[in-house]
């Protein structure tokens, strides 16, 4: 994985490109940075001002209505990556080149939550079944809506599960706060969570290489080959 930046040292590097009079391209290849990675910080920068290169405090999860519309927007040509996430309220051109090799190869986008018949009793469940919410919604790309209904639990469940283990860690999936101890609460040992811990960067990594692969065949379906 490549070298991660801080929110003060992104602004630091645009500030001095502004001030360099050059290219992106040559500016980013002189700090060794991804000319792709730059240029994304510039364009958040511009549309969403600094507060945009912040790290978002909750996960960003599109419909399916976004994501089809998006796509076929881009698809009709009303504009390039950056100009149809700007419409469409898309942080990440990434996350749409995802869609639209999912699209070009007659994948299924996640539906929409409209629809939907919301459940909203909470159901008992294991810390390993809420790991696998979890990993259907952040590696599998599926919306909360669709999760509850996959798993027949509810929507609040999904949420509150996947913003535990963005922020803390899947081993915060193991505290059942606000509800009482049963016979599925896991205490967990310092072995346990590193085992989650493990756990979870290996899903990440794969979700990394996913992303990376998904570019590079879309990269290919630009260029024709």
């Amino acid at each position: 994985m490549g070298r991660q930046y801080t929110y003060e040292q992104k602004i630091n590097l645009i500030e001095e490109f502004k001030q360099s009079n050059l290219p992106k391209q040559t500016f980013a290849k002189s700090k060794n940075i991804p000319c792709t990675t730059f240029r994304g910080w510039y364009w958040v920068y511009t549309e969403y001002g600094a507060e945009g290169l912040k790290k978002q405090k909750t996960p960003n999860h599109y419909s399916a209505e976004t994501k089809i519309s998006a796509v076929k927007a881009y698809r009709n040509g009303e504009g390039t990556l950056h100009e149809v996430t700007s419409k469409y309220g898309i942080k990440d051109t990434k996350q749409l080149r995802y869609w639209l090799i999912q699209y070009n190869d007659d994948k299924k986008l996640t539906d929409s939550p409209v629809g939907r018949k919301v459940i909203h009793v909470s159901k008992k469940t294991t810390l390993e079944e809420r790991i696998q919410v979890v990993e259907y919604v952040t590696l599998q790309d599926h919306s909360y809506a669709a999760a509850s209904e996959h798993f027949q639990v509810s929507y609040q469940q999904v949420r509150m599960w996947v913003m535990k283990a963005e922020h803390i860690g899947y081993s915060a999936l193991a505290d059942e706060r606000g509800h009482k101890k049963t016979r599925d609460h896991v205490e967990l040992t310092e072995l346990d969570k590193l085992k989650l811990e493990n756990r979870q960067l290996k899903a990440e990594l794969e979700k990394h290489k996913a992303i990376e692969a998904f570019e590079k065949k879309f990269n290919e379906i630009q260029r024709g080959e």
